[in-house]
């Protein structure tokens, strides 16, 4: 008898511990929901309510006043953009940040990741001095370079008269041809030095193995980089370059305290038009039209990013 209840008492304990997969899987989603959902309300009500918003305001001609004035025009408001010269400059003025800002910052950032990963003096000092502008807000930089380059109440020109260059004083930001260099400029000042700590952690990721075998095989210091580094920051460096492409292309806050698209729009971007076309011009789904395909041409970048050029680990 006592052999005859062992197998059962075994069977009766093994079938308590083992639960149907369907009974375990809803108890864990469950659980999960509580902590996925303050994320997804966020995520819902500051972007995804926005995006639709946006979206639906461009199908339709309002003045943003009163919302029974609402009236559905379908894609006229795409069709005027095709007429619109000043949409059409703005776009190029996002195509010179994309180019020249995204450029300038990764260029300047790669060289001093580079430089500071020699372990030179003072290194760590100049790393949170690098870091400082990425910190301050847009909107204070702006304000700060927008009085620092005043012609009346600046800095620039009375010390170039004071040492003797007056020549070269100029109205800069009231130049339309010296005004977007200037911008891109100092929106390259400001944000390279996030970049800078990317391409840092990606140089202390890399193994110290990897640089001595190379030395002991004679290789110099620019081989190293050249052969070892460089090769291996191929994935942060499209990643950064995403980054950077994304954030020129949302540029605002740094055009508009500055110069707010002037002068003659020769700094305009598609954002600070948009913003004048909804809130000054009272024409939002105008406004939210240029928003939408600013957001298409950002998605189309940063999916052609994604999905061409982002390569797998390269370690």
């Amino acid at each position: 008898m006592a052999i005859d209840t062992i197998p059962s008492v075994k069977s009766g304990v093994a079938g308590s511990s083992v639960r149907p997969r369907t009974l375990s899987w809803a108890p864990e989603w469950l659980l999960v929901i509580p902590f996925l959902a303050p994320a997804l309300i966020f995520y819902a009500i500051f972007l995804l309510v926005p995006l639709l918003g946006t979206l639906l305001l461009s199908l339709t001609n309002w003045s943003g006043f009163n919302i029974a004035d609402i009236e559905f025009v379908g894609l006229d408001n795409f069709r005027a953009l095709g007429s619109d010269e000043v949409f059409w400059q703005s776009l190029r003025h996002n195509v010179t940040f994309l180019f020249g800002s995204v450029i300038l910052k990764t260029t300047v950032a790669l060289f001093l990741a580079l430089a500071l990963d020699q372990h030179l003096p003072f290194s760590n000092f100049f790393r949170g001095v690098y870091l400082m502008p990425t910190v301050i807000s847009l909107v204070v930089v702006g304000i700060v370079f927008g009085l620092v380059l005043s012609p009346s109440l600046g800095l620039i020109n009375p010390f170039l008269t004071a040492i003797g260059l007056e020549r070269f004083a100029s109205t800069w930001l009231g130049n339309p041809q010296m005004a977007l260099p200037i911008v891109v400029a100092i929106d390259v000042w400001h944000g390279f030095g996030l970049y800078m700590f990317l391409f840092i952690s990606r140089l202390m990721a890399i193994p110290q193995d990897l640089h001595d075998a190379a030395f002991v095989d004679g290789a110099s210091g620019w081989q190293d980089i050249v052969h070892i580094t460089l090769p291996l920051l191929k994935s942060m460096v499209a990643m950064v370059v995403l980054l950077a492409s994304i954030e020129s292309l949302k540029l605002f806050s740094i055009v508009y305290v500055m110069t707010k698209g002037g002068p003659n729009h020769a700094t305009e971007v598609l954002s600070t038009w948009a913003y004048f076309q909804a809130f000054t011009a009272n024409k939002v789904g105008y406004g939210s039209a240029i928003l939408v395909m600013l957001l298409v041409i950002t998605f189309i970048l940063a999916y052609i990013q994604v999905t061409r050029f982002q390569g797998q680990d390269d370690i």
